[in-house]
């Protein structure tokens, strides 16, 4: 029998917030896009916020109007990947096995660190207190027989919770619960499933595998398993990423080429900067765009010799730019890296005077952020 863990930090953007602005504590936070932006959203508050109906990816104009009064904030994800670095090197720490699902929140295998604790809520406390020693902040722990029972356990325990579901307890745990709260469900499937009168986990168990297989399909057996609490998926360490990518949604609508150029400058040092982080190189750089009307296209390029420097990516996804018919306003745009390597074929010439600057540009945004020096570009 395995043993896992999931972590899930409470309102994390909006906690790192009240953690570095102690005035901000016992008032509503909002996170997201700037205030009075047509499409701006949220993208986390803390729970005082929470109770005037605020949520995530709710658009910031409904949240001003339900929560006027609340701390907006715009955010800093330079900070909030700071925070997070050092909770998962504690989580790592922890555990043999962890695999980190979003930026606050993780698995943990446990498997055969049983002995290390009194109990498995004793094992829960001491994951949460480590969390709270060195951030300061607080998560709530679900712990299960597997990743899924895991991770409805530490939704159903939050904020600041912690609830252990031993094999056992499970079918006690899930019948009572509703539909919706399965993976993959949601409220269409809802509204699908209660079609045949099923609106908990308990009325769905009633149907047998063959029923939900001939009424839904693969989606069928998928909730068959899941209604008993049923998962094998494993808990594997983070993979090497695919790609890099980088984009923006503008506050109005786009016509203007040398306005989607310079925001093809910032697209284009980010995902470069984070290849040269990885110590990685790119042979395909793919432009990104969605119009007015919601149409997305993208548009990729392969080049012969693989390459993380700012001007290749650049230079190339303006080329891109420049081939597509922009008879209609652009609402989005984006430039994603990928094909990625390791590998760098030796030169016989010196390093270029561009990856040197790219050299220069990254040591200071280490030190003091990327928008301290930019490109010249840039201000076109």
């Amino acid at each position: 029998m395995r043993t896992i863990a999931h972590v899930d930090m409470d309102c994390f953007f909006a906690a790192v917030e009240v953690l570095d602005h102690p005035e901000y504590r016992g008032l509503p936070v909002i996170v997201g896009g700037a205030r009075g932006g047509a499409r701006s959203v949220v993208s986390t508050c803390s729970y005082e916020a929470r109770a005037y109906g605020v949520h995530s990816a709710m658009p910031m104009a409904t949240a001003e109007r339900l929560c006027p009064d609340a701390v907006f904030v715009c955010g800093n994800m330079r900070r909030y990947v700071e925070v997070s670095n050092l909770v998962m090197s504690v989580l790592g720490n922890m555990a043999p096995i962890i695999q980190q699902v979003s930026i606050d929140e993780a698995f943990l295998d446990m498997t055969g660190c049983e002995h290390l604790y009194p109990s498995a809520y004793g094992m829960g406390e001491a994951i949460r207190q480590a969390i709270k020693d060195a951030s300061g902040l607080t998560a709530s722990v679900g712990i299960g027989p597997n990743k899924y029972i895991a991770k409805l356990a530490s939704s159903s325990c939050k904020p600041n919770g912690l609830l252990v579901v031993s094999e056992g307890e499970v079918e006690a745990f899930l019948d009572p619960m509703p539909v919706s709260k399965l993976w993959g469900v949601g409220e269409q499937g809802s509204k699908e499933l209660a079609r045949y009168g099923i609106t908990t986990v308990s009325e769905l168990k009633s149907w047998s595998q063959q029923w939900m297989i001939d009424k839904f399909g693969k989606w069928g057996a998928v909730l068959y398993r899941l209604a008993r609490g049923i998962d094998d998926d494993p808990v594997t360490p983070d993979e090497e990423p695919q790609s890099y990518a980088s984009e923006n949604t503008f506050e109005t609508d786009i016509s203007d080429i040398d306005v989607l150029r310079r925001a093809l400058v910032h697209h284009s040092s980010r995902v470069a900067r984070r290849l040269r982080e990885s110590r990685m190189l790119a042979r395909t750089v793919t432009l990104k765009i969605k119009y007015s009307d919601f149409q997305q296209i993208t548009r990729g390029r392969s080049l012969v010799e693989p390459f993380d420097d700012d001007n290749t990516a650049y230079a190339t996804s303006c080329s891109i730019l420049d081939e597509i018919n922009l008879a209609k306003p652009v609402r989005l745009i984006g430039v994603c890296l990928s094909g990625l390597t390791g590998e760098r074929q030796l030169s016989l010439f010196a390093q270029p005077r561009a990856a040197t600057a790219d050299s220069v540009l990254d040591a200071i945004a280490r030190k003091h952020g990327s928008r301290l020096v930019v490109r010249g570009r840039e201000l076109q």
